[in-house]
């Protein structure tokens, strides 16, 4: 998958899981870190 594909999906997530607080933590998590946090996320929201 292309870095602007997930990227894009990661935020759509993080914008449905608000209330988990990630949001505005982004910025500050490693590329591997954004990884786990998709996969976490696309877990949630039933869709791995």
């Amino acid at each position: 998958m292309d870095n602007s594909g997930w990227l894009e999906r990661l935020q759509m997530l993080c914008n449905r899981f608000s209330h988990l607080g990630v949001g505005a933590d982004l910025a500050s998590l490693s590329r591997d870190e954004l990884w786990g946090l998709y996969r976490l996320l696309l877990r949630l929201d039933g869709d791995a």
